[in-house]
């Protein structure tokens, strides 16, 4: 490595830290005024308002990082070459017959290595906090935050869920309704109460719900537990001690999570995603589907957007860093454009599919971008 790639490299991460602190920044400060009573009342629990802040926004700048790396890696190199033809750097080194190519090769590797950084943490540092950055300011006061239920069926336990409101800490479901369709009905053909909260696996029974404040509690009063083929569908207190008297619990294989709609685990990994893809693709639809081949081609889709703009910015005679910039955010919002409109074909669920939802942008800019990207470097 010569002087001139240190100087770069040390160029290029000086930029990228200032464009992912002054993109972060306006974020964060933005929703801090917005719930700024919020943050005062949590920082008086943790010590402080730096405290509090650091807590929420910790696992914050990780998904900021994750979702903007893209257009950090394409800001940076812009700037960066930006700034060698503004000090004529970039002049000197052309005319000592050094390449286009070689001249910015250390920026090509760095960039890599950001993108490989942001693959990492999206596998292995992200969903370690999935839970804290699931929250919102109001999630803070230590309240309960309602949210709307999306009506599921439990296709292994032949039972319908269904409710009123969720409460997202207490993975609570208010006025819940369980509507029975396999041997459970006949017993009841559906089961209301005043809220349901689920339980995971354990050694007294399978993951489900327990249902509390039972509506029709006469019907079930004295009656024994269903069960068939050594599979539990419907546990009641009279043969469950660890049951009261007004509770009963409905076993079923539907996560609270999946009550609020897949895009819950947008911060899960995505191993996790296709296990969930391969043995409950049907709670999820094509969402999982195409979210699932998005995470595998992101590094791929991240390069290519970096290669799309690196001409513009090779090429043009203009080097006015603001007129960079207008082209760099347009190159960024053309792709981002022509994703969602993928990903808008596929969720009709007839037009294309999610497969090829999530491979349309690369398939239409990836040889573009590397064309004209080799084009502009042997120039």
């Amino acid at each position: 490595m010569t002087r001139i790639d240190r100087y770069i490299l040390v160029l290029y991460c000086r930029v990228f830290a200032v464009c992912f602190i002054t993109l972060s920044g306006l974020l964060i400060v933005a929703q801090v005024f917005t719930n700024l009573d919020e943050f005062i009342q949590y920082g008086k629990a943790k010590g402080g308002l730096i405290h509090a802040l650091a807590d929420y926004y910790g696992p914050t700048l990780l998904a900021i990082f994750d979702r903007t790396c893209g257009l950090l890696v394409l800001l940076s190199t812009m700037f960066v070459i930006a700034w060698l033809y503004r000090t004529n750097e970039m002049t000197a080194l052309l005319a000592a017959g050094i390449s286009k190519a070689r001249i910015i090769r250390p920026v090509l590797m760095v960039s890599i290595v950001a993108i490989l950084f942001a693959t990492v943490s999206r596998e292995c540092l992200i969903p370690q906090w999935e839970k804290s950055l699931n929250r919102s300011p109001q999630d803070l006061q230590g309240g309960e935050r309602l949210q709307s239920i999306r009506p599921t069926v439990d296709i292994d336990y032949g039972v319908l869920i269904a409710g009123r409101t969720l409460e997202t800490n207490s993975q609570c479901i208010i006025n819940p309704v369980f509507k029975f369709q396999g041997p459970v009905t006949e017993l009841i053909d559906q089961i209301h109460a005043a809220r349901a909260v689920y339980l995971p696996a354990d050694s007294t029974h399978p993951a489900g719900y327990r249902v509390e404040g039972l509506a029709a509690k006469s019907m079930l009063a004295g009656k024994h537990s269903v069960k068939k083929d050594g599979v539990d569908y419907l546990l009641l207190p009279t043969d469950n001690p660890w049951l009261a008297a007004d509770h009963c619990f409905i076993s079923s294989s539907v996560e609270y999570d999946m009550l609020r709609g897949g895009s819950s685990k947008q911060f899960a990994s995505t191993a996790e995603l296709i296990w969930r893809l391969r043995n409950q693709r049907t709670y999820y639809g094509t969402d999982l589907q195409m979210m699932v081949h998005s995470r595998l081609l992101q590094p791929w889709m991240d390069m290519t957007l970096l290669l799309l703009g690196l001409p513009l910015i090779l090429t043009t005679r203009h080097r006015n860093v603001v007129q960079l910039v207008v082209v760099c955010l347009a190159t960024f919002g053309l792709f981002f454009a022509v994703s969602a409109g993928f990903g808008s074909l596929a969720s009709h669920g007839t037009l294309i599919s999610p497969s090829l939802a999530a491979w349309g942008p690369l398939i239409v800019f990836g040889p573009i971008a590397y064309a004209r990207a080799r084009q502009a470097m042997m120039e």
